[in-house]
């Protein structure tokens, strides 16, 4: 349980890391707003704010670090074209609040874990994979992100994708969980599924 709980955290650990401009060394360029990104992330939690503050501080950030429309598309699959465009745009926007909820559930105030950078990898053009080490909690876990270059804002940016921490990834996850639900339900089943995950209670935390 304790090793699911930490993959979860690292999951969503993952999901709010980076943006970047255009660079002259991709690879390299990436790799500087990766780790800029989850120092930014881990800046505004040590600071303890209250858990609803917490998770307006993160809606705040999650445009800028993460590519939720990449990701809710991967995570639904094929079934994707079956939602209209404005299904499309209410299920990018659930499923980032979900994912947020994810990360205030899970993650401490006074956490502070380890994190080595390896060398990027080129897996296509304009998405690279960076793996990582993450000390935290006495254990030491293995964590990859995807990022994508997105090329038609100005300036154009690197975002966070994926996220695989122990071999899981982060969309296989979801699509596991999200394929059952669109087969039987479809669309609309699926976003009425999130609305009310996002409707639960947050569980209270205390801090120090």
């Amino acid at each position: 349980m304790h090793l699911a709980r930490t993959l979860r955290h690292l999951l969503a650990l993952g999901s709010l890391a980076c943006a970047a401009a255009l660079p002259a060394a991709p690879v390299d360029d990436a790799r500087a707003a990766l780790i800029a990104g989850v120092d930014e992330v881990s800046a505004a939690i040590r600071e303890r704010p209250k858990q609803d503050d917490l998770i307006v501080l993160l809606d705040t950030l999650i445009d800028k670090h993460f590519a939720f429309a990449t990701t809710t598309r991967l995570a639904v699959g094929p079934s994707w074209r079956d939602f209209s465009e404005q299904q499309q745009s209410r299920a990018i926007e659930l499923f980032g609040g979900l994912v947020i909820r994810t990360y205030v559930d899970r993650i401490a105030a006074d956490t502070r874990p380890e994190i080595a950078y390896g060398t990027p990898v080129e897996i296509k053009p304009g998405r690279i994979e960076i793996p990582t080490t993450v000390k935290t909690g006495g254990q030491t876990y293995a964590v990859i992100y995807r990022l994508e270059l997105e090329r038609d804002v100005a300036p154009a940016r690197w975002r966070v994708y994926d996220v695989i921490a122990e071999g899981v990834s982060l969309i296989a996850n979801y699509r596991a969980q999200f394929d059952p639900i669109v087969k039987k339900s479809g669309p609309a089943g699926l976003l009425a599924t999130l609305e009310a995950k996002l409707a639960e209670p947050v569980a209270a935390k205390t801090t120090n």
